[in-house]
């Protein structure tokens, strides 16, 4: 169950008080997994995080339990996909209950990537994405960007779920590989992932690469041509609608406040690059509006 995604049906909202003790408010959504029963034949409890509004209930990935040395039941953490948090951050956000209780918290199937300098020489460890956001100076993980095209002239970009990080918001499908992959086949694997469309690696055409220091990622970006009766197949909890825009409208849309910040900030700043690479794509070139 631990690489599932699992529904947590929420009886204690973001606001509401402990039945118990009144005092108690909750700061994070709570409640339990139907069909789940502890040790003790109750259901199994889970802290959602995350999301920030009450909830009646959620969808996402279990990415930590807090084992309670003094009690029968474990707690589940269930956030939302790719959303990563450290296990500090886990520990701060359910303290407020916790502190109660002699309890740990244990991480879960942690994505792994290959830690790099700046020019991308693999520094010979790894690190886990929890600490996406706490990495060393001079440490850097590879991220990845497609951008599918069709050959009458389209490009597709998709819409976050409600429950991620910039929620709703578009942008193209991208992600950081995995410890192991090279870019291309982490390129190829997050298409797959995202939108189900299959694509093998020499089918990708390279943009462009920089290395972002603030962010500690070194991004490689990519076209794939496709055709225009191409399926898509969104990832539950990861993507929750798709369009296939004109050149036109694609640009309107990334210049607007619908589209993922850091997302149009790249696309802006290699704006030139992305454009002289898709006028080299000769049937894209013929059917589009660039």
């Amino acid at each position: 169950m631990d690489d599932e995604l699992i529904t947590v049906t929420v009886d204690r909202p973001i606001g509401s008080s402990h039945p118990d003790y009144p005092s108690l408010v909750y700061p994070v959504n709570y409640g339990y997994i139907e069909g789940v029963l502890t040790p003790g034949g109750e259901e199994q409890d889970a802290y959602i995080i995350g999301v920030d509004i009450p909830v009646d209930k959620f969808t996402g990935r279990k990415i930590a339990i807090i084992h309670r040395k003094d009690d029968v039941g474990d707690k589940w953490v269930v956030a939302p996909e790719n959303m990563p948090y450290t296990k500090q951050q886990i520990e701060e956000m359910v303290y407020f209950q916790e502190q109660y209780y002699d309890s740990f918290v244990q991480m879960l199937n942690e994505e792994m990537w290959d830690a790099c300098d700046a020019w991308e020489n693999k520094l010979g460890y790894k690190v886990p994405r929890s600490m996406a956001k706490s990495l060393a100076d001079g440490v850097f993980h590879v991220v990845v960007m497609i951008y599918t095209v069709t050959t009458d002239g389209r490009v597709l970009v998709t819409q976050r779920s409600q429950n991620k990080t910039n929620p709703l918001k578009w942008e193209v499908t991208g992600g950081s590989i995995l410890a192991g992959e090279t870019p291309q086949e982490g390129a190829v694997r997050e298409l797959s992932e995202e939108t189900g469309i299959t694509a093998q690696t020499s089918d990708l055409v390279q943009l462009y690469e920089y290395a972002d220091y603030r962010r500690h990622s070194i991004y490689h970006s990519y076209v794939y041509v496709t055709q225009p009766d191409t399926k898509v197949t969104l990832q539950e909890g990861e993507t929750m609608n798709y369009r296939w825009l004109s050149y036109k409208e694609f640009v309107e849309l990334v210049e607007s406040d619908r589209f993922v910040p850091s997302e149009q900030e790249r696309f802006c700043t290699n704006r030139a690059i992305i454009e002289k690479k898709l006028m080299s794509i000769k049937e894209f070139k013929e059917m589009s509006d660039i």
